[in-house]
């Protein structure tokens, strides 16, 4: 299994190929990865790409999703945190800037880590 560090990297790698920018189902994706790995709170947190999101956990293993951190599903230039569980698709925040997004998801992440 990769570190944390190391899946960033892998995840950062595929989204920065140019077939990435080139269909509309990776292109936000690949916006939003970078910025979230700039990110301190997300850069802490393994990565994993599920369909069009970026859902993170603080568990070394991704099957084990106690922690149940929100994600953001990023299509056509849209931006949706989700809250836990995902198949509810409950949306806590929309926008067209991913920094925005991040930046929320980020706040939320911290809130939740604090208890």
């Amino acid at each position: 299994m990769r570190t944390r560090s190391e899946e960033w990297e892998v995840v950062l790698q595929e989204y920065a190929r140019p077939q990435a920018l080139e269909s509309r189902f990776t292109v936000s994706l690949a916006h939003l990865l970078p910025i979230a790995h700039g990110n301190p709170v997300f850069r802490s947190l393994y990565p994993v790409i599920s369909m069009w999101s970026l859902t993170v956990t603080d568990s070394a293993v991704m099957e084990v999703t106690a922690d149940a951190l929100p994600a953001i599903a990023a299509m056509d230039g849209v931006y949706t945190v989700l809250a836990w569980p995902y198949p509810q698709e409950t949306v806590l925040f929309q926008s067209a800037d991913p920094v925005e997004a991040v930046e929320f998801t980020a706040r939320l992440i911290e809130k939740q880590r604090a208890g």
